[in-house]
């Protein structure tokens, strides 16, 4: 699955947030497409998750199907409000879709 098929259907579902400070990017990784979801507090810290479409091909799905569920998970993950902060090794939560 192409994973810029995918992205093209996450920027389609997507609808943005206004929140100060967020910032959705996105890259690709062993041919796997990553959305990197940041939001820097008015105290400087650093908050967010980031969410990897991974499909199977036993699952089906389209790349337009996959690209809609990473972007419902990103506003399901932002409607929460409370941002995971980065783990002990800087890491933030990773989220497979």
């Amino acid at each position: 699955m192409n994973p810029q098929d995918i992205l093209t259907a996450f920027n389609a579902a997507y609808t943005k947030d206004p929140r100060d400070g967020l910032t959705i990017t996105h890259d690709t990784e062993d041919g796997k497409l990553r959305i990197q979801v940041r939001h820097v507090s008015v105290e400087g810290d650093v908050h967010g998750f980031d969410v990897v479409a991974q499909p199977t091909e036993a699952e089906g799905k389209s790349a337009e199907q996959v690209g809609r569920d990473v972007a419902e998970v990103v506003a399901r993950e932002l409607a929460y409000a409370q941002l995971p902060a980065q783990d002990e090794n800087g890491d933030f939560r990773r989220i497979v879709v």
